[in-house]
Parts: structure tokens; C-alpha cells; sequence
């Protein structure tokens, strides 16, 4: 069913994603340790926790 496969990526999706943010939010962590300007890589973590929400959203839209 479409619908099945749709939701088994967009889990696979959401996943990969979360486990991306994670390995950032360890670099960022480690580079404000060291005292770099992470700034920009904040700016990202943002963005990306954002795009990941959007992603759960949709998935739970496809439960209902």
C-alpha cells in the first residue's frame, strides 16, 4: 500500500534525521568547549529541528 510505504520512509526519514541532529549537537557542544564561534552551526541546529518537526507532523497526519 502506498500509504504504508510512505510512512515506513518518512520513519526511516525522521531517524536519520534525528541521529544527524544529534552528532551536531555533539560537535556543538564539544565546539563551545574549545571556545569556537558556533554561531552558524547553531543556526543550522535550528533550521534542521525544524525541518524535523515538519517531518513529524506529516507523519502523524498519515496515523490519523
Amino acid at each position: 500500500m502506498i500509504l504504508d510505504s510512505e510512512f515506513i520512509d518518512l520513519q526511516l526519514e525522521i531517524a536519520r534525521q534525528r541521529l544527524h541532529i544529534e552528532d551536531r549537537e555533539a560537535l556543538v557542544e564539544v565546539l563551545t568547549q574549545d571556545g569556537h564561534d558556533v554561531s552558524d552551526q547553531e543556526t543550522i541546529l535550528k533550521e534542521q529541528r525544524s525541518e524535523l518537526a515538519v517531518k513529524i507532523a506529516r507523519m502523524v497526519a498519515l496515523i490519523r
